[in-house]
């Protein structure tokens, strides 16, 4: 997991290129995006959405086995719960190849605050409940193919 700001993401090229090319996409449309989904090359692709507060009942964990997720808050904060997936033990929903999510009822180590102009970098291992703030928040999602990072993950089936 990395948590910065969007000014800092030049720390990170040299961790994996395809940050760049992620943090590009942002800085390009990021006065100019629009709600929906952007189609940036054939391993990368952006949701960009505003999202209500889920109630605490709803919370849940959720893991990504295709993609990264590099979650950026262009408006308001967002607050998301982070666990290893390692610890993760009450599945809630199975992980589904064809949506690229599963949830786990297990509670989170710890929250993150997300500002506006921060971003936040979830890998395969970092189970996360994002939209636990108390306002709505925009964001711009970037999804990854995982297999653009350098990384031996074995994580849980």
């Amino acid at each position: 997991m990395i948590i910065d700001d969007l000014k800092n993401i030049n720390c990170y090229f040299a961790f994996n290129p395809i940050i760049k090319e992620a943090s590009s996409f942002i800085k390009t449309n990021l006065f100019t995006f629009e709600e929906r989904q952007y189609d940036i090359n054939e391993y990368m692709f952006a949701v960009v959405e505003t999202s209500l507060p889920k109630p605490i009942s709803e919370q849940k964990l959720e893991i990504h086995k295709k993609y990264v997720d590099l979650q950026y808050v262009i408006e308001g904060y967002d607050v998301i719960g982070w666990k290893n997936l390692i610890n993760c033990n009450q599945v809630y929903k199975n992980y589904q190849l064809s949506k690229d999510i599963g949830f786990y009822n297990d509670n989170p180590d710890f929250n993150i605050l997300l500002n506006q102009g921060s971003f936040a970098v979830f890998f395969p291992q970092n189970a996360h409940a994002s939209l636990c703030s108390k306002l709505p928040v925009k964001k711009c999602i970037v999804k990854i193919a995982v297999e653009k990072f350098i990384f031996d993950f074995e994580g849980k089936q």
